[in-house]
């Protein structure tokens, strides 16, 4: 058999170098080796593909974006402790510094295409409640502007900040002079850099993710969830952005070819998962308490964002 096979394959191989002999034929055999390299194993769309058919999602439209029910299957969401954080970060959104436009008081702005409304408040917020040692973000830009105005303003500058980011030219655009000099920039990608850096985070210390949300081979994501997470200490509180409830892509962003898949992940991660609690999921809580932001923090419904902040539970010593 094994001969049969390779006698088989030799005048396979004999055929198509006679046929690419011939000008029209070996013009299809190699745009069709060429379609094969660019498509890879199989097209975007196979069902062996992480790519999805648009076609099928269409089919399945009303299933996929149906009206979200309040319960997760398998995961905690903790509304009531959600409701209440929002509630003890009143007195800080009283107090907000940020301007919808961009002037030379704050670094950030409301008004960005990228961490608007919602995200940089709750952000803001979250920093004042948690008052962290340290800050390693992964992913920066606008976000970073939020944590060093709110530094500066707000925490004495005591937050030790440390910044992820392989292409760091937006940052460096947004940063001040004096910003580079008090803060840690490490131009590279996540995959490059010894995770033994994220051991130095604490108890309410932040470790904040914008990655590529694209889970694949070697991919910052899986570094993410299979070897920086698993080391986090308790009490440690882990943002990752662009989360939706309920745990799917806005359909809008799908039917533009987005095929990222982070969310999922992020969600298998959270089924019965007894070591990681969340504590915040803006969109859920939007949905849901609309009434709520509506009086005490309407600016968060200018731009809903998608954030979700998730912590290592503390567990008591024997």
């Amino acid at each position: 058999m094994a001969v049969l096979k390779r006698k088989s394959k030799q005048t396979y191989q004999a055929l198509k170098k006679l046929a690419q002999k011939i000008p029209l034929v070996g013009s299809i055999l190699s745009d069709r080796e060429q379609l094969l390299r660019d498509c890879g194993f199989v097209p975007p769309g196979h069902f062996y593909s992480p790519i999805p058919s648009l076609a099928e999602i269409k089919q399945d439209e009303a299933k996929i974006f149906a009206a979200p029910s309040r319960e997760i299957l398998g995961i905690d969401l903790r509304e009531q402790q959600q409701l209440e954080l929002l509630q003890a970060f009143l007195p800080y959104y009283t107090e907000l510094p940020f301007p919808a436009q961009p002037n030379s008081s704050t670094r950030y702005h409301f008004e960005n295409e990228s961490y608007s409304y919602a995200d940089g408040i709750l952000l803001y917020c979250m920093l004042r409640h948690l008052q962290p040692n340290r800050l390693i973000e992964v992913g920066s830009g606008f976000s970073s502007c939020v944590t060093l105005d709110t530094n500066e303003l707000f925490l004495d500058q005591s937050v030790e900040l440390t910044f992820i980011e392989p292409y760091p030219e937006l940052l460096l655009s947004l940063m001040r002079e004096s910003d580079q000099k008090k803060s840690r920039i490490l131009p590279h990608r996540l995959q490059d850099v010894d995770v033994e850096l994220f051991d130095s985070l604490e108890c309410n210390d932040i470790l904040f993710i914008d990655s590529t949300h694209v889970a694949k081979i070697h991919s910052d994501v899986n570094i993410v969830f299979f070897e920086i997470l698993p080391r986090l200490k308790p009490g440690v509180y882990v943002h990752f952005h662009d989360i939706f409830f309920p745990f799917e892509y806005p359909k809008a962003w799908v039917y533009e070819g987005r095929a990222w898949n982070e969310l999922y992940l992020l969600r298998a991660f959270l089924q019965y998962n007894s070591e990681f609690e969340i504590v915040l999921m803006n969109t859920f809580m939007e949905h849901f308490h609309t009434s709520f932001f509506a009086q005490h923090m309407p600016l968060c419904l200018k731009n809903r964002g998608g954030s979700i902040w998730i912590r290592r539970v503390m567990r008591d010593s024997v």
